[in-house]
């Protein structure tokens, strides 16, 4: 698959107005020309300081034909051309102006079937309603595919907390900063692994996204090719530990500026009555809440949260595998937890950025 932006006017927006969608070209299995050598293509395109485009010829032939190696080249590439794209821009109004794709919808979050999902509704339901609910986005096969890639990537950890790891395609450590570092172990207690952390599920999961869609409608809501972040897009493989858990919004942690979209794909059943972790959220747009830094440095009191509760109550969405949230940095929400749990939850979160707005000290990873 390949991933071209295509552009062109949204009609009665104001403010960034140019751009719509990202179309994604697709080519049968084993359908490369004959004689054709991908690699070295992609060896020509790097020498000539044509990333963006390297990137896509190799991500091309090694979904055709998986290749460990490549992948392993793959992670470095995509971090050498999500830097290259990333040039500050102002770009006018931010969010878009999108009518509101669900005007009596009231305290809960709208949701779309499968296939339905544009760019429109996608900004929409955001701007209005503070997330938008993709049911079965994922099909059971691509369940299956990305719930083996994190059972997998999990089965390459070292098995001591500060053991060296064997890099491999399946877990290889991407060089960062000490500070990134512990918190790359705060995540592992957790029992989340970062993607870029796997270049093997870094491959699998941009290609499910792809196909699923989900890529060129952030694409075109975000007006540019995108980046994903080292440090805010995770693999989860969540034991149903009990602890209490905090209220945020990302958006306390982000650069003003940023441009950004989450989407967090449920893996397994969760939420709703189901024993085991999902997602407790105000279904709202909020401005950016003051913190408390109790529970963490950016979280959000109870008691402020049980106020806005009174005009908005909070919801507990029930997730079937393949099911998909869509937000950004504006949405109060925190991890659904109770003693009673039993059951891991596979899960998948990542962070979309357009390179031109991220916050400044997240590494980034072009899609």
């Amino acid at each position: 698959m390949r991933l071209r932006q295509v552009f062109r006017s949204r009609s009665g927006a104001s403010g960034n107005e140019a751009v719509d969608t990202a179309s994604v070209d697709t080519a049968p299995p084993g359908s490369e020309p004959t004689g054709s050598d991908p690699v070295a293509e992609a060896d020509a395109l790097e020498a000539e300081g044509r990333l963006v485009e390297a990137v896509d010829v190799l991500a091309a032939h090694n979904r055709r034909h998986p290749d460990h190696d490549l992948e392993q080249r793959l992670i470095d590439l995509r971090h050498r051309a999500g830097a290259s794209v990333r040039t500050p821009r102002d770009v006018g109004q931010w969010p878009p102006a999108y009518p509101d794709p669900f005007p009596g919808l009231r305290g809960e979050i709208p949701e779309v079937a499968a296939g339905e999902l544009t760019t429109e509704l996608l900004g929409g339901a955001v701007v209005h309603h503070g997330a938008l609910l993709v049911r079965g986005a994922f099909a059971d096969d691509q369940v299956a595919r990305l719930v083996d890639a994190i059972e997998t990537t999990h089965q390459n950890l070292p098995q001591a907390p500060d053991a060296e790891p064997e890099p491999s395609a399946w877990y290889r450590p991407f060089p960062t900063s000490y500070h990134d570092n512990v918190l790359r172990r705060m995540v592992a207690r957790q029992g989340g692994t970062w993607l870029g952390d796997s270049p093997a599920s870094t491959e699998i999961v941009l290609g499910e996204l792809e196909a699923a869609g989900i890529t060129s409608a952030i694409a075109g809501h975000l007006g540019e090719r995108p980046v994903f972040s080292l440090q805010k897009s995770t693999l989860r493989r969540s034991l149903p530990t009990y602890n209490l858990v905090a209220w945020h919004q990302d958006g306390s942690f982000f650069d003003r500026d940023v441009r950004t979209m989450n989407v967090w794909v449920a893996l397994s059943p969760c939420g709703g009555d189901y024993p085991s972790p999902g997602l407790e959220v105000l279904p709202a747009r909020l401005d950016i809440l003051p913190v408390d830094g109790v529970m963490t440095k950016h979280s959000v009191s109870y008691d402020l949260v049980a106020e806005l509760a009174e005009e908005t109550p909070l919801v507990i969405p029930r997730f079937e595998p393949g099911d998909a949230l869509l937000f950004d940095e504006h949405l109060l929400h925190r991890t659904h937890l109770t003693e009673s749990m039993s059951e891991i939850r596979y899960a998948l979160e990542c962070w979309f950025f357009a390179p031109s707005n991220i916050t400044s000290d997240y590494l980034p990873l072009l899609a």
